[in-house]
């Protein structure tokens, strides 16, 4: 099967897609503290806390984003005394001389081994670096792992590393406001409404309603919250699925073989394993969903809104050009 995609001004794109990302987040974030500040008419105290929160998060992301996604995972570095982690080497080392990499990325490894997984990380191809399970070294052959070394390269080429650690600072931002508010809202109603109760009670004659008032305050922010936090996630997860094809198309081209990643697909797939060190947070940067949610297998409106993969029955039509009904049949006798 022929891929026609031009790489390199997808590489490109993405660049373009990382800046309107940034932009068009920090600009939600600003709407959101402004739309409080002038319903509480504080501006521009939320504008300012929120735009505060989003930067930091970005920045921490950039500087030091893929150290916390390997510490999160409990990844490790690859040992060269380990044969199936020394093959996997020769592997990346192949992959990246012909992709055209001046410098191969670092290689970790995961010790789980009831699991299939892999993904990249980083900001940019020299400080990248590629992470597998060691369930994928135990199960897959030499084929299908470069299929799979393939697809991650590809992501590292394509500079959708810096998009995806920027996404995974972005959704960072929106929880942790959306958190900070309900939380906030919570403690206040547990301990702080009651204590204020009794003073309302009697200083209700001149009209106090500072209580309710707090309240309000709370309330609105943690709906705003839930509310962006919606709109965020919704746009942020279709950036992340578009990747995946894109990524599939480039290992065909870097391998000249389309059946290994397609039969590494078929193996994950069947793996009902979820990674236990894998978060929502991290979930979008794997080959596959590690939490096996089973919106990521279906097809439906709802469920491309909001998974994080496209299902792998299809990517499988696409990468062996067969129809996407023969493909599921076929996946579904397996399971």
């Amino acid at each position: 099967m022929a891929f026609t995609v031009d790489f390199y001004e997808q590489g490109r794109k993405n660049v373009r897609k990382t800046i309107i990302l940034v932009v068009v987040f920090l600009v939600m974030m600003a709407a959101f503290g402004l739309i409080i500040d002038i319903i509480f008419g504080i501006l521009p105290i939320f504008t300012l806390i929120f735009l505060v929160v989003a930067l930091v998060q970005l920045l921490i992301s950039l500087s030091s984003g893929k150290e916390i996604v390997l510490k999160s995972v409990r990844a490790r570095e690859a040992r060269q005394d380990d044969p199936e982690e020394r093959q996997l080497k020769n592997i990346v080392d192949e992959l990246s001389l012909a992709a055209g990499m001046a410098k191969p990325p670092e290689i970790y490894v995961v010790d789980d081994d009831a699991v299939i997984n892999a993904f990249a990380t980083g900001r940019k191809s020299e400080d990248s670096v590629i992470c597998v399970t060691s369930g994928l070294l135990k199960q897959l052959d030499r084929e299908e792992t470069s299929g799979v070394i393939g697809h991650e390269l590809s992501h590292i080429v394509n500079r959708d590393i810096l998009i995806m650690t920027l996404i995974s600072a972005l959704l960072g931002a929106v929880v942790i406001i959306q958190l900070m508010a309900f939380r906030a809202l919570i403690t206040y109603v547990r301990f702080g409404a009651f204590g204020a109760a009794t003073r309302s009670r009697r200083s209700s004659k001149k009209g106090d309603n500072s209580t309710l008032v707090i309240l309000a305050f709370l309330a609105a922010v943690a709906g705003l919250g839930a509310v962006f936090s919606f709109i965020g996630r919704l746009s942020l997860l279709a950036v992340s699925r578009t990747r995946e094809y894109f990524a599939d198309a480039r290992a065909v081209e870097l391998t000249r073989n389309p059946v290994g990643l397609s039969r590494a697909l078929r193996k994950i797939v069947t793996d009902s394993q979820k990674m236990k060190t894998a978060n929502i947070a991290t979930a979008h940067l794997f080959i596959s969903d590690p939490l096996k949610r089973h919106i990521n297998n279906k097809s439906s409106f709802f469920a491309s809104l909001w998974s994080t993969h496209p299902p792998i029955a299809m990517r499988i039509s696409i990468l062996e050009n067969r129809s996407l009904k023969e493909v599921e049949s076929e996946l579904t006798s397996y399971l």
